[in-house]
């Protein structure tokens, strides 16, 4: 069986201090221009100085996806191309249920309302950061494309995953108490694919604990 690497790398507020304007392509130098927030300038920055460290590493032809929030950012990478998706949301209290009637199919609205408090909460951030992950490998429209993939129920009550046509696997993590991560990807037989996390130079990873892992066959 062949075996892929796919690493997933962390970056806190402390790569910021590494970033650099003349390390960016053309296109992030003009989308930089339009970062107004300081909020959003420095999510920026701790995503673009991961970027940069991440392709330094990457064989030619490689695939990366990159997500930033709350000041922190992951990227996701594997050497051959092929559809990769990432994610990354810091947990904060939202209105999950309201949210769930935009984004989830009505099982994924009935699981969440049949939890509460932080369990409800960490439960809607997997779903909706597996959601993120297949918008941006399967490129699917946001929000449109959001109730049709996720979680649904399988035998014995264990979640299976809702994914686009074809062979996916999707793995979620929680990352110490403040986020959580999903990334996702095609698949193919004969192949086995184990992320592993990695840390840029000067930042700490958060303990990671594993969520779930799930794949989708051919359909």
């Amino acid at each position: 069986m062949k075996t892929q690497e796919l690493f997933v790398w962390w970056a806190d507020a402390r790569a910021a201090r590494r970033y650099r304007t003349e390390d960016l392509s053309a296109d992030d130098f003009r989308r930089a221009q339009a970062v107004r927030s300081a909020k959003a300038r420095e999510d920026w920055r701790v995503s673009r100085a991961l970027l940069r460290d991440v392709r330094a590493e990457l064989p030619p032809g490689g695939a990366t996806s990159l997500s930033h929030s709350g000041g922190s950012a992951v990227c996701a990478s594997i050497s051959a191309a092929r559809p990769l998706g990432a994610d990354l949301e810091r947990i904060r209290p939202r209105e999950v249920l309201r949210l769930a009637d935009w984004v989830c199919s009505p099982e994924e609205r009935d699981a969440l309302a049949g939890l509460d408090g932080a369990r409800q909460l960490q439960h809607f951030y997997l779903i909706w950061t597996l959601k993120e992950a297949f918008i941006k490998a399967a490129a699917l429209d946001f929000p449109a494309d959001m109730a049709s993939t996720g979680l649904a129920a399988g035998p014995g009550g264990a979640w299976r995953l809702r994914a686009p046509p074809g062979q996916w696997s999707a793995r979620s993590w929680r990352l110490g108490d403040d986020w959580i991560a999903s990334v996702v990807w095609r698949a193919s037989d004969g192949e086995a694919i184990r992320p592993s996390w990695r840390t840029v130079t000067g930042c700490e990873l958060p303990a990671v604990t594993v969520l779930g892992g799930w794949e989708s066959g051919l359909v």
